[in-house]
């Protein structure tokens, strides 16, 4: 009978084999549209979902830049890659599998590359710059996922911390400064006010004066 791929899945051909261009051969071929004949005894026709899954992502004591001790919550949408030649390693490995097993294979790859983007940064790198952290935990985990059949499609930084204050008290500085500066800013544009107001002050008695003057003079 026929079976009809739906969409967000991978058909996975059993009994079946297919030569690459570059001359290696997929056992299982996976078919991502269209359908394909299952046969009793001689093939088989299995489903492999490729819908996100969200995998909650918490690490702790992961060390920066500097050796401040960080805490982060991350949130990753992961799939199961639907590039071809990708794909043929998900089926190696969790063609059979519970999903649960995906997503804990998912969070311990996630989890260790998390600690080694982490101390390429310094703290204020990991807190203030979340893109770029995105970024480079994207490159460092590509290859590893890859091998799973795995793809990174988002990661969310949610929350970040440190076991030692460091940025609650980096923050303070900050906003110590800007304070500091607001004062500043307002104190010199006071300052200049009040020079401005002499000067027209001091203009308006020297023409004061001279009109004096020349009336005394008639």
């Amino acid at each position: 009978w026929r079976k009809i791929c739906r969409p967000n899945e991978a058909l996975v051909v059993t009994g079946q084999k297919q030569r690459l261009p570059d001359g290696r051969v997929l056992r299982s071929p996976p078919i991502t549209s269209g359908g394909a004949w299952a046969i009793p005894v001689f093939r088989r026709v299995d489903r492999l979902s490729l819908s996100l899954m969200e995998v909650p992502n918490t690490v702790h004591n992961a060390y920066s830049k500097g050796g401040i001790a960080m805490n982060l919550d991350a949130i990753a949408n992961v799939k199961i890659s639907s590039n071809r030649l990708v794909l043929n390693n998900a089926i190696e490995r969790f063609l059979e599998s519970d999903p649960n097993e995906l997503r804990r294979v998912s969070k311990e790859t996630l989890e260790g590359h998390l600690r080694g983007v982490v101390a390429d940064l310094t703290p204020e790198q990991v807190n203030e710059d979340r893109l770029k952290f995105v970024e480079a935990l994207t490159r460092e985990s590509e290859e590893d996922l890859n091998k799973l059949g795995l793809h990174l499609d988002t990661l969310k930084i949610l929350h970040v911390d440190d076991e030692v204050g460091y940025l609650d008290a980096t923050g303070r500085r900050s906003i110590a400064n800007i304070i500091r500066a607001a004062e500043i800013a307002e104190s010199d544009a006071k300052r200049a006010a009040e020079q401005s107001e002499s000067e027209n002050a001091g203009r308006a008695n020297v023409r004061k004066a001279e009109a004096d003057a020349a009336i005394a003079r008639m």
